[in-house]
């Protein structure tokens, strides 16, 4: 499937806002080490520091596609219930660094799965809400396909990045499930301008809501929702500290373009460093 720029077909953004378009990356032909698509990765990474990743075609990430559909559908199911019922899924055993389970914050709500908790503790799943367990083996399927693309963004980069991402050694990699509304009057949003701190994010959703600055065109500009088949993909602090600046962790938020109230939900895959990379990093300054 060739790469090329992307201008998905939900068209315009509401009000007439300034629109990215982003380049469109083949996990298939990463795998297949294919010199032109890694050539196209690293481009990409280098100047925007977000682009599409198609799952299309791809093997050995099926799970992602197959069970995209199901897991934003028990997403949404399990945010819908009380409050107080998500709130006994809070959890008190994680570190203050850490978003494991369920939270409620300044704008949304979010619970975030642990991937090693998911690989290396069967008992973790009957801690898992109820909702998620009758869905527990497409969620795990599903972040198991996440891992590996990133882990294939990363290897095509370049290998000595996978020495930090080693997959037997603890890190805080995840899938976190976000509630982020949108509101009624788009001056009452607040602001979260920020970059992302672990090495790669996935991002999965359908709204109108990533607004990012654009180094090259010195702009700002709302990147639309993926197309079919795709993820958008943010390079973070981790992964451009590791390149020496080579690759770019760029600056976004998350808001709206226009007035109107409307439950917005997002799949974010985090891959984050080992946590013995993070020490070292921390002990040292």
């Amino acid at each position: 499937m060739a790469s090329h720029l992307s201008n998905p077909a939900s068209g315009e953004a509401p009000g007439g806002v300034s629109i990215a378009q982003l380049t469109t990356i083949s996990l298939a032909r990463l795998h297949k080490k294919d010199p032109a698509e890694i050539a196209l990765l690293h481009r990409v990474s280098s100047n925007a520091g977000f682009f599409y990743l198609d799952f299309r075609g791809d093997a050995e990430t099926e799970g992602v596609l197959a069970h995209h559909s199901d897991v934003n559908a028990v997403v949404k199911k399990y945010f819908d219930q009380p409050t107080e019922a998500k709130a006994e899924d809070t959890r008190l055993d994680i570190k203050a660094s850490q978003d494991l389970g369920y939270k409620r914050g300044r704008g949304g709500e979010s619970f975030e799965i642990s991937r090693d908790e998911m690989t290396s503790n069967g008992s973790s799943i009957s801690k898992m809400p109820q909702l998620f367990q009758r869905d527990w083996s497409k969620i795990s399927s599903f972040i198991t396909g996440c891992d590996e693309a990133c882990l294939t963004l990363l290897k095509s980069l370049s290998e000595d990045f996978m020495l930090h991402h080693r997959a037997d050694h603890p890190s805080d990699s995840g899938l976190k499930f976000v509630l982020h509304p949108s509101l009624a009057h788009l001056s009452d949003v607040g602001e979260n301008l920020h970059t992302d701190s672990g090495t790669l994010t996935l991002l999965f959703y359908k709204d109108w809501s990533i607004h990012a600055f654009l180094p090259d065109a010195d702009r700002w500009a709302f990147i639309p929702p993926p197309p079919g088949g795709c993820t958008l993909v943010n390079v973070a602090d981790t992964l451009q500290t590791l390149s020496e600046g080579k690759l770019h962790s760029p600056k976004h938020r998350v808001t709206q373009p226009v007035d109107g109230a409307n439950n917005r939900y997002f799949l974010s895959y985090f891959l984050r460093p080992e946590n013995e990379w993070i020490n070292k990093c921390t002990s040292t300054k």
